[in-house]
C-alpha cells in the first residue's frame, strides 16, 4: 500500500513555519516587557494623577482664598465685599469636601521613589513639613467653617447651617482662623522656595514629579 507523502511534508512546512513565527514573535513579546519595565520606572519618580490632581486644586484655591481673605480683611463691607465673602466660603467648602479624601488618599498611595541626593534628615525635614501643612489645612478650613455665625449659602444654591451664632466664640475661632491662615501661608513660601532650590539650584526636576 502505498503512502501519499504530502500531508507529511505539508505538516513539516506547518510545523516549520509554526516554529519560525514563535521566533520571530520572542523578541517581540520581549520587547513589549521591556518597555512596559522602562514606563514602570518612569511612573515611580512621579506622583500618580490623583495625587496631582488634589495637590493642584489645594493650591489654586488656597492661593484663591488667601489672596481674597487678606483683601476682604482690609475693605469696607459693601456689595463687592459680601460677594467675595460668600465666594471665598464656597470655594473653601470644596476643599472641606476633598480634604478627607485627600488625606485618605495619602495614605493609601504609592509614594514615587526618594530623591537621588535627599539625605535622611532632608527626607524627614521634608516630610515633617508637608504634615505640618496637612495639619495647618485642617485647621483653616475647620475654624474658617466654624467662625460663620448661623449658616452661609454655598454658590447661591444650598443653604449650609453652621453650628454657633455670632458671638464670643464665633470671635475666638476667627482669631484662630487668621492666625492658622498666616501659618500655612508661611510654609506655603516655605514649601515653594524648597522647590526652586531643588529645582534650578540642584538641578533635580522635582516640579516635574507634580506636573
Amino acid at each position: 500500500m502505498s503512502v501519499n507523502p504530502m500531508p507529511r511534508a505539508a505538516n513539516h512546512s506547518r510545523d516549520n513555519s509554526d516554529g519560525a513565527g514563535a521566533t520571530t514573535r520572542r523578541p517581540n513579546r520581549l520587547g513589549e516587557r521591556g518597555t512596559s519595565r522602562l514606563k514602570s520606572a518612569r511612573q515611580t519618580d512621579r506622583y500618580d494623577g490623583l495625587t496631582r490632581f488634589f495637590h493642584w486644586v489645594f493650591a489654586a484655591v488656597i492661593i484663591y482664598a488667601s489672596v481674597v481673605g487678606y483683601a476682604l480683611a482690609h475693605t469696607a463691607g459693601g456689595a463687592i465685599h459680601d460677594f467675595l465673602s460668600r465666594l471665598n466660603m464656597s470655594v473653601s467648602t470644596v476643599l472641606i469636601l476633598l480634604f478627607p479624601l485627600r488625606l485618605g488618599w495619602k495614605f493609601a498611595r504609592t509614594e514615587p521613589r526618594a530623591l537621588p541626593v535627599a539625605s535622611s534628615w532632608q527626607r524627614s525635614l521634608a516630610s515633617g513639613v508637608h504634615n505640618l501643612i496637612y495639619l495647618t489645612i485642617f485647621v483653616v478650613l475647620a475654624s474658617g467653617f466654624l467662625m460663620v455665625p448661623n449658616s452661609y449659602w454655598f454658590f447661591g444654591l444650598v443653604e449650609i447651617h453652621t453650628p454657633f451664632g455670632k458671638g464670643a466664640l464665633t470671635d475666638h475661632i476667627f482669631a484662630a482662623h487668621r492666625a492658622s491662615c498666616a501659618l500655612l501661608a508661611g510654609l506655603i513660601v516655605l514649601h515653594v522656595l524648597a522647590v526652586v532650590k531643588h529645582q534650578l539650584i540642584a538641578r533635580l526636576n522635582v516640579l516635574g514629579r507634580m506636573l
